[in-house]
Formats: C-alpha cells, sequence, structure tokens
C-alpha cells in the first residue's frame, strides 16, 4: 500500500462576511467614548446606534445612518472648541469614516463626510492616512465582500428583518445607481432565481455588485479627497511586508473595479509603475489574478502595464514545484508502508469500491492528478509559504498524512469503536440539511452509524437512499475524540490550530461544493475524490454531494453551466491531509 498523502490547497474564497458590529457608546471606541463626552460623540453615537434598528437584533450589515444628523453632529463640534485639524478630533473622524465602511449601505456616506467643504477632509488626508501609524492602506482596498451561503428567497424566510435591509440596499441601489449598477443587480436576481432551482448559492454576483459600489468610494477617496495629499499617496503607494501594493491586494480578489478605481485615480506617472511592480516575491498583480483565474482583472492589468516593468531581481518562477528539493532514493521515499505500521494497512475499514463512482466523474487516465505532486521528503514550509499558500496554487504531498504514532490506533474501525463508540452523531445529507429544507438529521451513536455504513457498502441501491455522513465539529471539552485534533507532523508547530471538525461518512457520500477559511483536512483511511476550483468560484450546494454531481454530470461535463465548471479532480487514497489556507 502507498503512504498517506498531504493535500495542500489555496484559499477558495474570500473571508467570511462581516457582522454587525456591537456598539457600544461608539463603534471601535471603548465605552466612555460618548459618554460623559463632547456632544458631537454623543451625537454620532446616537446616529449608529440608530442605524440598525431595522434589523431587529439579526445580525447584518445593511444599517442606513442619518447622515443629515451625523454631518450636522460634527458640523457643530467647532461649537463646542473643537479644533477641526487637531489629531483628537480628526480621530473621532477617523472612527466614523471606518464604521461607514463596516456598511455596504452607508458607503455613500464617506463621499459626504470627507467632501472638500469640510475643513477637516484634507487634515485628515495628511494627518491620519498619511501620518498616523494606526492606519495603512490594504485593508481599506481590501474588503471582505460578503459571500452568501443562502438565496435571497431563504433569507426572507429565515431572517426577514434582514432581507428587507438588503431590499431597501438594492432599490436605493436601483434609483440612484449608474447603468452598470442597475445591469449588476439585474444578474444578481437572475443568478438568485437560477440558485433556488439548482439547490445552489452563487456568490460572485453579489461581490460583484459590492465591488463596484465599492470601487467608487475607492476613486473618490484616492482621486478627490486625497488627491493632492503627498503624504496619503506615500501611504497608497507602499508595499506590504511581503511586498505587495494595493494593486496587488485587489488583483488577488479579482476585483476589477477596484484596479481601475486605483489606477484612474493615481498621478499618471505612477499608474503603469503601479501596474507594474513585483512583490516580494516576484510576482506582478496581474499574475495574482491570473492565479485565481481572474481572466477580466487580467487583462486590466495588461491594459494599464503596457510593456513595462520594473526593474527587479526576483521574478515569479514560472514552475514553483521545481522550487523543491529533489526526490530522494528509493530507500528514502519508500513507496510501500511496513505491514506493521496500523496507519498503512485498511485498519479493519471496508475497501471503497470505486465502481460504485461513473467513471466520468473521476479523473481521466491522461491526467489522474492535475495539480503539483511532490513527496514528503521534499517538502520546504518556505517554499510552499511563498508559493503555494500565500500566491495560492493547490499542492499534493505524498506520504504526509501519517497520523501521530500515540493516536494511530485510534484511527482504526476496532480503536474507533473503542474510543467513540457510544459518542453520539448527527448525520446529515449536507451541512444545515434541516435549516434549508427541513430534512431531520440521523440521530444515532457512532456504533449505530458504522453498521450503517456497512449495509450501505453491501448494498449499493441502499447507499443511494442513505447518503447522510457524520459531520461532529468539537469544542475544546471533547472527550471521545480529542485524539483527532493532533495534527501530522509536516504541520506541527507551522500552523494555527482554532478547531476541529470529525468526518466520517461511506461510499458516494461527503460534502457538496462550499467555501470557507483556513482548514486542514486529514483522510485517514478510505479513498476521497476532490473537485477544486480556483478562487472566485464561489458556491455553496445544498444538497448530497451525490446527487450534485448527478445533476451536473460530474461536474466535469461540457453541458454544465461555466460556474459549475472544475479545474481538478484529485483523487486521495490512505490518509490523507488537506490544508485550505
Amino acid at each position: 500500500m502507498k503512504p498517506p498523502t498531504l493535500v495542500l490547497l489555496p484559499l477558495l474564497a474570500a473571508a467570511p462576511a462581516p457582522q454587525m458590529p456591537d456598539i457600544k457608546g461608539m463603534p471601535g471606541m471603548s465605552n466612555a467614548f460618548a459618554r460623559g463626552g463632547p456632544p458631537w460623540r454623543k451625537a454620532t453615537e446616537k446616529v449608529f446606534n440608530e442605524a440598525c434598528q431595522m434589523n431587529r437584533g439579526q445580525p447584518s450589515v445593511f444599517c442606513y445612518p442619518d447622515m443629515k444628523e451625523l454631518l450636522e453632529g460634527l458640523s457643530k463640534a467647532s461649537e463646542y472648541g473643537a479644533d477641526f485639524t487637531s489629531e483628537t478630533f480628526l480621530l473621532d473622524i477617523h472612527v466614523v469614516v471606518e464604521q461607514l465602511l463596516g456598511w455596504p449601505s452607508a458607503w455613500t456616506g464617506v463621499n459626504q463626510v470627507l467632501a472638500s467643504r469640510h475643513q477637516w477632509s484634507r487634515h485628515y488626508c495628511d494627518k491620519i492616512l498619511g501620518d498616523s501609524p494606526i492606519w495603512y492602506a490594504p485593508p481599506l482596498v481590501r474588503k471582505s465582500f460578503i459571500t452568501p451561503r443562502s438565496t435571497i428567497a431563504q433569507i426572507e424566510k429565515d431572517q426577514p428583518y434582514v432581507a428587507a435591509a438588503f431590499s431597501r440596499y438594492l432599490e436605493e441601489l436601483g434609483k440612484n445607481g449608474d447603468g452598470k449598477t442597475k445591469e449588476l443587480i439585474r444578474v444578481l436576481k437572475a443568478n438568485d432565481v437560477a440558485d433556488i432551482k439548482s439547490k445552489s448559492v452563487h456568490a460572485r454576483p453579489m461581490m460583484r455588485l459590492m465591488m463596484h459600489e465599492h470601487a467608487k468610494v475607492l476613486k473618490f477617496i484616492l482621486g478627490k479627497a486625497c488627491k493632492g495629499s503627498k503624504k496619503a499617496w506615500a501611504k497608497f503607494e507602499r508595499q506590504d511586508l511581503n511586498g505587495l501594493t494595493i494593486v496587488h491586494h485587489v488583483a488577488s480578489q479579482g476585483n476589477t473595479a477596484a484596479v481601475e478605481a486605483i489606477l484612474r485615480a493615481a498621478p499618471k506617472p505612477k499608474r503603469q509603475q503601479l501596474a507594474s511592480t513585483r512583490d516580494g516575491y516576484g510576482y506582478l498583480p496581474e499574475d495574482w489574478a491570473a492565479l485565481g483565474d481572474f481572466n477580466d482583472t487580467v487583462a486590466a492589468l495588461r491594459k494599464w502595464r503596457g510593456d513595462e516593468e520594473a526593474v527587479s531581481d526576483i521574478v515569479a518562477p514560472a514552475e514553483p514545484l521545481k522550487l523543491f528539493r529533489e526526490a530522494g532514493s528509493a530507500a528514502a521515499d519508500p513507496e510501500e508502508c511496513p505491514a506493521s505500521d496500523a496507519s498503512c494497512g485498511s485498519g479493519g475499514w471496508r475497501q471503497a469500491e470505486l465502481s460504485a463512482v461513473p467513471a466520468e466523474w473521476l479523473p481521466g487516465p491522461e491526467a489522474p492528478c492535475a495539480i503539483d505532486t511532490i513527496l514528503a521528503s521534499q517538502f520546504d514550509i518556505d517554499t510552499f509559504l511563498r508559493h503555494y499558500l500565500l500566491h495560492p496554487r493547490p499542492l499534493l504531498i505524498k506520504g504526509a498524512g501519517k497520523p501521530d504514532a500515540s493516536s494511530a490506533g485510534n484511527w482504526t474501525r476496532a480503536g474507533l469503536l473503542a474510543a467513540a463508540g457510544e459518542r453520539k452523531v448527527e448525520a446529515e445529507l449536507f451541512p444545515r440539511a434541516q435549516a434549508f429544507d427541513g430534512t431531520r438529521p440521523l440521530k444515532m451513536s457512532l456504533r449505530e452509524y458504522l453498521e450503517l455504513m456497512d449495509n450501505r457498502s453491501a448494498d449499493l441501491s441502499f447507499a443511494k437512499k442513505k447518503l447522510q455522513y457524520g459531520y461532529l465539529p468539537l469544542d475544546v471539552n471533547e472527550v471521545y475524540l480529542n485524539f483527532s485534533a493532533v495534527l501530522p507532523e509536516v504541520l506541527n508547530g507551522q500552523v494555527d490550530h482554532k478547531g476541529t471538525v470529525f468526518l466520517l461518512g461511506g461510499v458516494l457520500s461527503g460534502t457538496p461544493p462550499h467555501h470557507h477559511g483556513p482548514s486542514a483536512n486529514s483522510l485517514v483511511y478510505g479513498t476521497k475524490l476532490w473537485f477544486l476550483d480556483p478562487p472566485g468560484r464561489e458556491i455553496v450546494a445544498h444538497e448530497p454531494i451525490y446527487d450534485y454531481l448527478k445533476r451536473s454530470k460530474g461536474a466535469c461535463s461540457t453541458q454544465q453551466r461555466p460556474l459549475l465548471n472544475v479545474d481538478a479532480a484529485v483523487r486521495s487514497t490512505g490518509a490523507d491531509l488537506t490544508l485550505k489556507p
């Protein structure tokens, strides 16, 4: 039997959607900020606390501050002795701007707060954005845009007040937005109708709308409010610790609207330079966009860059795989595991019957593994971090997913029954199935679930009717399955361990398409087929993976919709580990 395998995958989606802030006193400040403070702070606190009332306490970023009342409160600050050019008052303005940026429905308010008619606007650009060490540019341009996991119709059912606030957002954009905004709203609504029929949610239509609207704010701040501020623009042009400019950051998200806004707002002599600057590892902004399969962003950047490239001693590697050390001898990199090693055999588990899986769902013989592959002995953490994690590429590492010797026995069938046979399991068809369509999970002990798995394996027709699998989030008090929190040696000390989910399933079961933040996924026994999409094709399917693949003809068929296209299918066998940075 071949040694265990490690699969490392790039980030598939943007960060989780922001939640409504817990406003106590003043957002971003201590409770004492407004209590006993000057009147303009109290006025600001009142406006912000009332902004989210229509959501009735349900978490939402669609809040509506009264901008007239807010501006009146700030403008009257001078009557109470405030100096509009002082750093103290400008920090108050900064808190206001940051809160408005946190609410997409209030983004246009930034233009009003930083309008040129206000005495504080230019000083804010110079002293806060330019001079202050508390501010740097990437968070301004690299927003955590909402990546919905429910259709609008589902939100209307589950969170009616949030849905009403969102509907108001779309209505106001439709009335006041430009032609592009109206077209993006039309696409969003049409996509929602299609998603209802396909039991899925595609995040990009919402993200593109928000990117377009946020780009207007960037255009205003960079190209108008702070246009003449050399200090602010010195910050805008500054590269971060990894050598990324703000153009690299938006390119990595496929945010073409922001690319255009930044480069149009930049001083003319700086435009080509920003589009052609390489990061600390030699990557152009368009290289970042290409890694995410954002072709429209690549085209926009090439237009701005022209033939110019910044002089650099570092150029991005065309084949980063070659940066890993060469494979050693057969003795150093054995293809077989010792029979005495508990993690190398079947562990008492029934072997997978690949004949149960339609051949068209599997990788073709001409491309059995369409991603970079190395042996565990070749793995180098620095190369991985620089060229596979930071610059997202999938990587298959063979022989690196072997469980820790102290816990290997618990992963066998007998060991799992001994350690956790009485542990309660709620097996679902897909995550949150009950919340989505009312389908109740199968509630039983882990021992009973293993018996169900045996029955499924013995009868394929029965297996197709019982597609539930165990998805068990573990907390710090977990006793039965705490051994599963032990990371493989290759990751020991290299990643932060924030939590563990234990998964157990049989033939034709598994997790349907989804996206989330960083995670490591160990496959200790069995066979698993991965369908990998590049960043920017965020989808959540609300149906069993088997039903999804039947409907999409294996998710690789040319007859499917483009958003369901899959660039790489990887079959993993044995003790595999999947890291999704």
